[in-house]
């Protein structure tokens, strides 16, 4: 499985730079998503590829001594050099470099750049952050289960969030309770840039924020309450969103609820008839402003889950990013009126086998939702 990744990735390479006679090329990996795509170890270290330009090519993967026995333990089709951490390890890799070597690399770190070009010369090093995007945006049988697996989990915590939610509880106990039940359950979290909760629990004008941050505010009956969870098992991420009301809600806020359900129902019917996702992000949006509420969709209509939270494809206006089989993304249109509610429902899918017509033309794509929760508005 492994070393398909690997000659998969060789083959985009070459197309990339039009090169298909590169000799000695080596791939340089730093994000620890590419790394356990390549070598089945997650942890700090980098992932060196050796191709000779024969189909040939070896893989070593150098970690930090610290984690030379779990990479032995947990690392796959590769050969596990130890080193000492900081300047050591750097210097270990520049070692392993020729300069001759063609090379590519994920890493955006300056100095670890200047390095690499002091030996190899800056012709020789290409340069992508969107390193592997590519080949991961196509999920195998193993990732499909993981993020199955995931999503199950989220509809369970769904339904104990159902029976949580009560007047006068804190957004940070909910947050609480669905992170401890999601960890015995066997899932994890991710870890966000721009955050330090692990999930969102938004209530009342606090869910008017598309990324709120969980609070010590109590719920409120007549509220709103928005809860996204997104969490991991064994390292692939599922993402869904549910919007709940405590007690007598207005029915303003009943209708911006049906609005965004019909918005997404026609965003996922989409997948049927289109090969692009810029038709799905089009549909999500025209149902919400045909009721002249499309100010109030303030962001993209969804993304690529699977080692990462946000990866490709995306899905967007104006972005021409193709659908294909085994893609996995979620939809998920919200409505944010401004310091008083918010609404958004998210599930996450796979992208399944072409549809076809009666007449055997080929249409859009069929596809799994990963979800079973229900999308009524639940009131508690």
């Amino acid at each position: 499985m492994l070393n398909n990744r690997k000659i998969k990735l060789s083959e985009i390479l070459e197309k990339k730079e039009n090169k298909g006679d590169l000799k000695n090329k080596l791939t340089i990996l730093f994000k620890p998503e590419n790394i356990f795509y390549l070598t089945n170890f997650w942890g700090e270290g980098i992932t060196i590829i050796f191709e000779d330009g024969k189909n040939n090519s070896q893989t070593k993967l150098l970690v930090p001594k610290l984690e030379y026995t779990r990479a032995i333990n947990t690392s796959k089709e590769c050969d596990v050099i130890s080193s000492d951490r900081g300047i050591a390890i750097i210097n270990e890799l520049m070692s392993l470099i020729k300069e001759d070597n063609i090379i590519f690399s994920d890493t955006n770190d300056y100095d670890i750049i200047n390095k690499i070009q002091s030996k190899a010369g800056s012709k020789n090093l290409i340069i992508d952050n969107n390193l592997l995007y590519e080949i991961r945006q196509i999920k195998d049988p193993n990732e499909i289960d993981n993020i199955k697996n995931a999503s199950k989990i989220i509809d369970k915590l769904f339904q104990i969030a159902t029976n949580e939610i009560k007047k006068n509880i804190s957004e940070e106990q909910i947050q609480s309770i669905l992170v401890y039940e999601a960890m015995k359950l066997g899932a994890r979290f991710p870890a966000y840039a721009y955050t330090s909760n692990p999930l969102i629990v938004a209530s009342g004008n606090n869910a008017s924020f598309p990324h709120a941050e969980t609070s010590n505010k109590k719920i409120a009956s007549g509220e709103l309450i928005v809860i996204d969870i997104t969490l991991c098992y064994n390292h692939y991420v599922s993402d869904a969103t549910r919007t709940f009301a405590l007690g007598n809600i207005p029915q303003e806020m009943k209708e911006i609820y049906e609005v965004v359900k019909l918005s997404q129902k026609k965003g996922i019917e989409c997948i049927k008839k289109t090969s692009n996702f810029s038709d799905i992000d089009a549909v999500c949006r025209n149902a919400i402003i045909d009721k002249k509420l499309g100010d109030y969709f303030t962001h993209s209509t969804g993304h690529g889950i699977g080692l990462e939270v946000h990866e490709p494809p995306w899905i967007r206006s104006n972005f021409n990013s193709k659908i294909k089989e085994n893609m996995t993304v979620t939809i998920e249109p919200g409505i944010y009126i401004k310091n008083k509610f918010g609404v958004r429902i998210e599930d996450s899918l796979l992208i399944t086998k072409k549809k076809k017509d009666i007449d055997n033309n080929l249409l859009g794509f069929d596809y799994q939702n990963f979800h079973s929760f229900s999308k009524e508005l639940l009131v508690l």
